[in-house]
C-alpha cells in the first residue's frame, strides 16, 4: 500500500491509471485520506462485496431494524453457502 498526494498524481498519473498496489490519495494540506485506488484485478475479486456494502449503506435508513436484521441473516447464510 502506498500513500500519495494529489500533486503526486499530477506528476506521475500512472499512480491512478495503472496502479500496482492499493494507493491512498491524501489531501496535501490536511493529511487526510480522500480517495483509494485499487488495481483492477483486486477490484474484480471484491466487487460484489463492495456493491453489497454500498447498497446497504445507501438503504440503511429505508430498512426497518427488523428487516435489516433479517436481511443480514439471509446474507450471512448466503455467504456461508458460497464458501
Amino acid at each position: 500500500m502506498i500513500s500519495i498526494t494529489s500533486s503526486d498524481v499530477i506528476k506521475k498519473p500512472s499512480f491512478v491509471t495503472n496502479p500496482s498496489d492499493i494507493t491512498f490519495i491524501e489531501d496535501a494540506k490536511k493529511h487526510v485520506i480522500k480517495s483509494v485506488v485499487l488495481p483492477y484485478s483486486l477490484y474484480e475479486k471484491i466487487r460484489e462485496q463492495l456493491e453489497d456494502e454500498l447498497y446497504l449503506s445507501q438503504n440503511r435508513e429505508a430498512l426497518s431494524e427488523h428487516a435489516q436484521r433479517a436481511f443480514e441473516a439471509v446474507e450471512e447464510a448466503y455467504l456461508e453457502d458460497q464458501e
